[in-house]
């Protein structure tokens, strides 16, 4: 089939994954009960990773700079995921986004400055996350941040068909910016402390 031929959404996909074949969007056991859902992939964060390695795996996604690291070991801890944090095996817990395409931050946060344009991206977006769901079959998605719930929020107004929602602080923003509220700095331990207890009562209120 020619690319042209394709849905824009599934030519994106195709031509990505050309480009860049460790990125699938997702990773884990997609028939946990619990998933973690982000807003879109870093570009720049798949390019550098796709450029410092040549053994280009999925496994490469969530697993690039101390934020992800953040959050495996975390889900390692509290059960989410079981061995090595940075394996790809021994999940009990799936991640994805729930805009597919990567985009560069800053760029991006620039453009969702016009609604529309993060309006559009999810609307595109919304049939593939509504297929990995009916495959799946979660008990709840957990947003990874803000932005993440926001996204996820407007798919339901606009038919998306998911359970309950929750949402944890972003590992990236504990991990590489400063805390706009308390001053405290990246990595700041007692801002790693608030994202470990958030997994842990994700654990805690969902897996009994």
């Amino acid at each position: 089939m020619r690319l042209k031929m394709l849905s824009p959404t599934t030519t994106y996909t195709t031509i990505s994954k050309i480009i860049h074949p460790e990125l699938t969007g997702y990773l884990g056991n997609p028939h946990s009960s619990v998933w973690f859902i982000g807003e879109n992939p870093s570009l720049r964060g798949v390019q550098n990773v796709h450029n410092r390695h040549s053994n280009r795996t999925e496994n490469l996604q969530w697993n690039s700079h101390s934020g992800d690291w953040l959050l495996r070991e975390t889900l390692t801890e509290y059960g989410f995921k079981s061995g090595d944090p940075y394996a790809n095996k021994g999940w009990n817990s799936f991640i994805t986004n729930s805009v597919k395409e990567p985009d560069v931050v800053k760029e991006r946060n620039e453009k969702k400055r016009n609604q529309n344009y993060w309006q559009e991206q999810a609307l595109r977006w919304l049939p593939v996350l509504q297929m990995q769901i009916d495959n799946g079959g979660p008990r709840i998605l957990v947003a990874i941040g803000n932005q993440a719930l926001t996204i996820l929020d407007f798919m339901r107004l606009r038919g998306l068909v998911a359970p309950d929602f929750d949402q944890i602080p972003h590992y990236s923003y504990i991990m590489k910016r400063p805390d706009s509220r308390t001053k405290l700095g990246p990595g700041h331990p007692s801002r790693i402390k608030e994202f470990k207890d958030a997994i842990l009562r994700i654990k805690q209120q969902y897996c009994p």
